[in-house]
């Protein structure tokens, strides 16, 4: 039986995965966007799942905007920190920068992983696995279907993520703010048009809790209308993406 752990910057939850099948233990928003409202929140959400014991592997996905993506020889060549400071427009701690490797694709994810986020999980859960939410879904594109078109669609409140594989590389990696789905379409839009996806591929939508359930729904209703995504083979599979994280444990 494995934890799951999911930190966002609006909410910060925790799933049971026995098998296949995936449970929701608790979740809590965080209201105080502060590094001392996190960490309270964090703290109570591992309190609430009770005794760790009964798990046998512990994972956190973490959702973060400041990120980036290198290849091997890239990330040899500097540092951590420096890489990641080239994508973002305000300075980030050294402290504050992690990473993970996906020898996968040869390359390095970069991104900024607040102290608060260790100095809790670690000391509850010592062998809890961390890595940011793009590493469990690249990681993932590399097993089951060939289809050389696929994309990978995570919504969360306020914030998506967005992944898609062409000819068999990873073609864009992006994580990006919404309103409404209409600027999520926006967006799909944007980056099909310039990869010139118009042939048959696979469109998967993630994320969980009823609010995004209805956001995908109207989603997949808007894209259905647009004859851009026509050729695309559309999926809902809310909490798949959580699930990604036993290719990391």
């Amino acid at each position: 039986m494995q934890l799951i752990l999911e930190i966002t910057q609006q909410s910060i939850a925790a799933f049971q995965l026995a098998g296949s099948d995936i449970q929701l233990l608790e979740k809590a928003n965080c209201t105080k966007r502060t590094d001392a409202g996190y960490k309270e929140v964090l703290t109570q959400v591992i309190e609430k799942v009770g005794n760790l014991d009964r798990f046998e592997n512990f994972s956190c996905s973490y959702f973060a905007q400041d990120f980036c993506v290198v290849p091997n020889s890239l990330f040899a060549a500097s540092t951590p920190e420096t890489l990641l400071q080239y994508t973002v427009h305000k300075t980030i701690s050294k402290s504050d920068v992690d990473y993970n490797r996906l020898p996968e694709w040869s390359s390095v994810i970069i991104y900024q992983l607040p102290m608060w986020v260790k100095s809790v999980l670690i000391l509850k859960a010592p062998r809890i696995v961390i890595q940011h939410e793009l590493t469990h879904v690249l990681r993932h594109l590399t097993t089951g279907s060939l289809i050389p078109l696929r994309s990978h669609l995570v919504i969360h409140e306020e914030q998506f993520s967005l992944v898609v594989r062409k000819d068999g590389n990873i073609a864009h990696t992006s994580v990006q703010e919404y309103q409404s789905e209409e600027d999520i379409v926006y967006h799909l839009a944007t980056v099909f048009t310039q990869l010139k996806i118009d042939s048959k591929n696979e469109l998967f939508i993630h994320g969980t809790g009823e609010q995004i359930e209805n956001t995908q729904k109207r989603l997949e209703s808007h894209l259905k209308k647009i004859n851009l995504f026509e050729q695309s083979k559309l999926e809902i599979q809310p909490s798949a993406h959580l699930q990604y994280q036993t290719l990391c444990v």
